[in-house]
């Protein structure tokens, strides 16, 4: 069969190979899981973007925190280790470059709310 018939006649649109939809469903799961990471960070006092400071969140290092909020720093660790697996995820469906930029566009609105809530500077 003729598959790419068969998209057509779904209405489904495509960029490089890349169905919009699926694009846009891994944008909106990064956006919401960096949307918490920068409120439990705003709690925990932790510029996740410096450094090593993911690093050490991944190896449960609270000591990386300004303040202690084991409860926050928990669920900050979930969702950094859910964060890389929606990443990886992303890849394998929309390609190493889109998921690449999924994540800098993420980052930068990551910035900007970190700049906004005094977390950065």
């Amino acid at each position: 069969p003729d598959l790419g018939r068969a998209e057509e006649e779904r209405g489904a649109t495509m960029v490089n190979g890349v169905h919009i939809a699926e694009r846009e469903i891994f944008a909106r799961r990064i956006e919401e899981i960096d949307e918490e990471l920068v409120h439990l960070s705003a709690i925990c006092k932790v510029n996740l973007l410096e450094g090593d400071k993911i690093e050490r969140v991944i190896r449960n290092d609270a000591s990386v925190c300004h303040a202690s909020n084991p409860k926050a720093f928990t669920k900050m660790r979930e969702l950094v280790l859910l964060h890389y697996a929606v990443r990886t995820r992303a890849a394998e469906v929309i390609g190493e470059a889109g998921a690449q930029a999924l994540i800098d566009e993420t980052l930068n609105h990551i910035r900007e709310r970190l700049e906004k809530l005094g977390v950065i500077h």
